[in-house]
């Protein structure tokens, strides 16, 4: 009898017109202990269609081009990114300006493994890369915690701790930008299109919570994150001067607040509820 298929890793990225996004995939590609098992889903809102500029290994990833101009916000693309899984076993969400260290894949699949629980779900916010310094290490013995922010709860907080345990630690938060489980996340709590940045993660968490899944922060985490840049470039934020449109999109923020303010209580039907 033949072996049952190796699982396979579906990484799931929005891009809001990045430079980054490219790099990031070759990172994540190369990286790999396993390059062949993954999957790509990429929702690149980009001036242009960059689809001619997809790597050789192009037939693992399902790309869809959003002119930017359309673009409505991470939440909306995010939900888009789940139509494109095919059941894959796992599931990897992370931001578009990420890098990787060597055999990733397998050190968050055993992390994931070793906690026995179909619903757990490994997330925090990474340690930073910069194009000067490249990739900080998570210190040894130490895990990244997310805590409510003390003047703005609605967002994280994140937090180096010790833990003597050298396992992955429980929380009440997640990072969007960075969140591993199993391949039936999306497909049991759907990410909400209306929201449009704000309240995100927190929103994300509550639903989860509820149906029991469980959040672990890890204590291995081979993923950094660029951080916004004191002078960063005012192109990579979809509330930005960045492209001419018709409509403005605080519009698009104003309908987040309000969808915010919904869910927060508890008025958006079963679908999208934080309640058991």
């Amino acid at each position: 009898m033949a072996p049952p298929p190796a699982p396979l890793l579906f990484v799931s990225v929005a891009a809001y017109n990045d430079p980054e996004l490219f790099p990031t995939l070759h990172s994540a590609y190369g990286q790999a202990a396993h390059p062949e098992r993954l999957r790509f889903g990429v929702v690149d809102q980009h001036v242009v269609d960059r689809y001619g500029e997809l790597p050789t290994w192009k037939a693992q990833i399902r790309y869809i081009w959003l002119n930017a101009r359309d673009a409505r916000g991470v939440c909306f693309a995010r939900s888009m990114l789940a139509g494109l899984m095919e059941g894959e076993a796992f599931l990897l969400q992370i931001d578009s300006h990420m890098r990787f260290d060597p055999g990733w894949d397998q050190i968050l699949i055993d992390q994931w493994t070793s906690l026995e629980q179909p619903r757990a779900l490994l997330t925090a916010s990474p340690m930073p890369w910069t194009p000067d310094a490249g990739p900080i290490p998570l210190p040894t013995g130490k895990v990244i915690v997310l805590e409510p922010h003390p003047e703005y709860p609605l967002r994280n907080r994140a937090a180096l701790v010790a833990n003597p345990s050298g396992r992955p630690v429980p929380g009440q938060r997640l990072a969007a930008g960075c969140l591993f489980a199993a391949g039936t996340l999306y497909d049991e709590v759907p990410y909400d299109p209306h929201l449009y940045f704000n309240g995100e993660e927190l929103v994300y968490a509550q639903r989860l919570l509820a149906r029991g899944w469980t959040i672990y922060h890890p204590s291995l985490l081979p993923i950094y994150h660029l951080y916004k840049q004191p002078k960063g470039d005012p192109s990579l934020v979809h509330w930005g001067q960045t492209v001419h449109r018709d409509w403005d999109p605080q519009a698009l923020r104003a309908k987040g607040e309000r969808r915010l303010s919904d869910a927060l209580a508890d008025a958006l039907g079963p679908v999208y509820s934080h309640r058991p």
